[in-house]
């Protein structure tokens, strides 16, 4: 099962994650603010060997996403998810071999052999750690109001969206702004970004949700926590387990 992020308040990291797997970067002859750093951010993501993502909720501070991985000698994969949406939590850890899955407490358990298991690796990426966590969809930035801001300290990137031209990714009902800032230091390492999504509600008032990346802990990972109980999940599978 690949885990998608829910409801309206975590579009935007939807956005991310659909963008990683649908959108590309490339092909088109003119260039945008801050493109050079954001290319550069993203290739040097995917040579990453491990990492810790947050993606934090900007109005509570709390992180609602957390993801943790990392490769092997071979390039392949073990990870651990945890999300949380209002009532709603998730959690899935993948070693490659076998897969456990926790919603709201119900557990489940796949391995090598269920038709449905999926291993990732170096070739072929979890979404999240794939470039596209570090959305950049080209023909879509509105280059007359993106702008990129330096000084000797750092840099701001801000990129507005043109949801009429993000084609081929399902946006929330009544999504009608995004953007997206991203932070590097003197060096043109990424420091963080942020991801900004306007949705019109039925009553014509405008909810923004506001949500900022971090990438932490790169190729520091030592072992990749489960944050499912293992006790609980035995008593679920069984002799699966």
């Amino acid at each position: 099962m690949k885990l998608k992020s829910f409801g309206k308040r975590l579009m935007a990291v939807m956005m991310a994650a659909v963008m990683a797997l649908s959108l590309t970067a490339c092909g088109d002859d003119y260039v945008v603010a801050g493109e050079d750093y954001i290319l550069a951010a993203r290739a040097a993501y995917v040579e990453l060997d491990s990492a810790r993502v947050d993606v934090i909720n900007d109005n509570t501070g709390e992180s609602e996403q957390i993801f943790i991985y990392k490769y092997d000698e071979k390039g392949l994969m073990t990870y651990s998810y945890y999300a949380v949406s209002g009532d709603t939590t998730i959690a899935q850890y993948n070693n490659g071999y076998e897969q456990y899955t926790e919603e709201n407490g119900v557990v489940s358990y796949l391995d090598t052999g269920d038709a449905s298991f999926t291993s990732y690796s170096k070739d072929v990426p979890y979404p999240l750690a794939d470039e596209g966590l570090i959305v950049f969809y080209k023909k879509a930035v509105n280059t007359e109001t993106s702008y990129i801001a330096t000084n000797e300290l750092a840099s701001e990137v801000c990129h507005y969206y043109d949801i009429s031209k993000i084609s081929g990714v399902d946006t929330a009902d009544g999504m009608t702004g995004f953007k997206v800032l991203y932070y590097f230091d003197a060096d043109g390492n990424l420091l963080f970004l942020r991801e900004v999504t306007e949705v019109t509600n039925d009553d014509g008032s405008i909810t923004e949700y506001s949500y900022s990346i971090y990438i932490t802990q790169q190729n520091e990972v030592g072992t990749v926590p489960n944050f499912i109980d293992i006790s609980r999940v035995e008593e679920e599978v069984g002799e699966m387990v």
